[in-house]
């Protein structure tokens, strides 16, 4: 290239690629900036809205996690004769004067939660409590509706199959053997189901019994005695149900101490 063919620098910078999007780039920043400005300022209030919120929803959920511990050292709290008005006056542990005193101060506590939390997991811990509370004071009906909302949840499901074995025991005291037997097969062969499988055999038994339906009641032991373990805790125990249905455990020669 000769001297005369020189390019300047503003002619060599002007077809770098590079150089020239940077100068758009700046050109563009320049020409908008106030909007520009307004949209920063945008993303800077809602970043610290969404931190805020956040930290909101942090301690909500600690306060909510503190009322859940009280009410459950309610619902299990001792009862003196003596108790005053105030359940701390005794000590650090609670202490009501009547079971019905313990009962309605700890459904105020789970009443708050559930009415106020949603459906998360600690609403659906809370749920629970708030029914088993109301069953306990002869709120059957708001009872069976506090549990059910509870039964078929997905955020907890230990709590919801417990919600449901409440339902069962609630409709076989009540006499509705049907509807608990129903509940108790869908638990029993659910693969999901993290309860006793043995446990809830036995009362799935039970209710099958009380229907007449004893064949089927025997059924289900036996199908429990074969899928439990050699000594687990309900081996016996089914054993001795099937026995007591004068039935010939399936288990009970291979299991037996040998001479």
């Amino acid at each position: 290239m000769s001297a005369n063919n020189k390019m300047t620098r503003k002619e060599i910078l002007s077809e770098d690629p590079v150089h020239e999007a940077m100068l758009r780039l700046v050109g563009f920043f320049r020409d908008h900036r106030a909007r520009i400005g307004v949209a920063a300022a945008a993303v800077v209030v809602l970043a610290l809205g969404g931190y805020g919120l956040s930290r909101v929803l942090e301690a909500r959920e600690s306060r909510a996690q503190v009322q859940l511990g009280k009410g459950i050292d309610f619902f299990h709290a001792a009862v003196a004769a003596d108790a005053g008005a105030d359940p701390y006056d005794k000590g650090p542990n609670p202490v009501f004067p009547s079971e019905q005193a313990k009962y309605e101060a700890a459904a105020q506590e789970f009443s708050a939660i559930a009415s106020g939390h949603g459906y998360g997991k600690i609403s659906a811990v809370a749920r629970y409590y708030l029914g088993l509370s109301q069953l306990r004071l002869g709120q059957r009906e708001e009872g069976i509706k506090s549990l059910e909302s509870v039964a078929s949840s997905s955020r907890n499901r230990t709590v919801a199959f417990l919600a449901q074995r409440v339902l069962a025991n609630t409709h076989y005291q009540a006499g509705n053997y049907q509807g608990a037997q129903e509940i108790l097969g869908r638990m029993v062969r659910d693969p999901k189901c993290d309860l006793p499988r043995e446990e809830l055999s036995l009362e799935l038994a039970r209710a099958l019994e009380a229907q007449g339906r004893r064949d089927e009641a025997v059924k289900a032991l036996r199908e429990a005695d074969e899928q439990s373990a050699a000594f687990g805790p309900y081996k016996q125990k089914l054993i001795a149900e099937i026995e007591r249905l004068g039935k010939e455990p399936s288990s009970a020669r291979e299991h037996a101490p040998q001479p």
